[in-house]
């Protein structure tokens, strides 16, 4: 009897939840930050470049750097860029629309996609989660 009483309590509380919209979460969209913000490490020569080798931002220009999960676009690595960085990006995006890479040190670390969010000052660096990561432990060490 306290089996099924049990089980009861517990359909009940699946239906409600299900009934309020708790269980459903194909109308929210899902934002989590998988990484602490960091600063791009002082000690690397950071930037991103066109095929040209033009700088189109540098470690100035970013504020802070971090791994985040977005239901739409998976997982990335995203650059939170200053007011400057902002301005920077915006200017040059313009006028080129090349292919991006990521320069570590001199050498092309990566070259993803890589798309701007300015609603949220931020430069979005796409790739596979081992990309995202190693690139993220590139430039924050």
């Amino acid at each position: 009897m306290k089996r099924l009483i049990y089980v009861l309590i517990c359909l009940i509380f699946a239906l409600s939840l299900t009934a309020c919209g708790a269980g459903d979460t194909s109308s929210q969209i899902m934002l989590l930050e998988l990484t602490e913000p960091k600063q791009i490490s002082e000690d690397i020569e950071f930037k991103i470049v066109d095929k040209n080798g033009e700088t189109c931002i540098e470690r100035d220009d970013v504020e802070s750097v971090y791994v985040t999960y977005h239901e739409e676009k998976s997982r990335y690595l995203e650059l939170r860029l200053t007011d400057e960085g902002v301005k920077t990006f915006e200017k040059s995006a313009k006028k080129r629309k090349a292919k991006l890479s990521i320069e570590v040190n001199g050498e092309i670390l990566a070259s993803p996609v890589i798309k701007d969010d300015m609603e949220e000052n931020s430069v979005i660096v796409l790739g596979k989660y081992e990309d995202v990561m190693d690139w993220f432990n590139a430039i924050t060490e």
